[in-house]
């Protein structure tokens, strides 16, 4: 039996179907999600979702928010949900390079925040092949 799956922000579905694997970052550190898991309900960080079809695998940068696991269904819920065939590389390398000079003049949480949101959208593409490592 597959995992129906839904990445949802507040704007639009971003990804849904079936899936027979999802792995996520909770807080709690890395989750493996298959099939029959125990209910659960945990906070996300600033990380990438993979969501893996047989042989396909979907990356998707995920910026906060929760995931839910119940009866096979499993549900993100976020305010900004990227699939890594969607993310600006060029956009999230300037995002980068602002915030780690903002980061470097005042170290707050927003300025922490926006190189945390901008390094992620690289890794998640860096990570599906879009892109190189960078």
């Amino acid at each position: 039996m597959p995992l129906d799956v839904a990445v949802v922000t507040p704007e639009r579905e971003v990804w849904s179907g079936e899936a027979t694997f999802v792995i996520a970052r909770s807080e709690g550190g890395d989750l493996g999600i298959l099939p029959g898991l125990a209910p659960f309900l945990g906070a996300l960080h600033h990380a990438r979702l993979i969501v893996e079809q047989g042989d396909v695998q979907t990356y998707i940068a995920v910026h906060g928010g929760f995931i839910e696991v119940f009866k096979d269904r499993v549900s993100v819920l976020t305010e900004v949900a990227e699939p890594a065939e969607e993310i600006d590389i060029e956009r999230a390398r300037r995002q980068r390079e602002e915030a780690e000079a903002a980061v470097a003049r005042e170290d707050t949480e927003e300025n922490r925040a926006a190189l945390l949101r901008a390094s992620n959208r690289l890794q998640t593409a860096a990570e599906s092949g879009i892109l190189g490592i960078g």
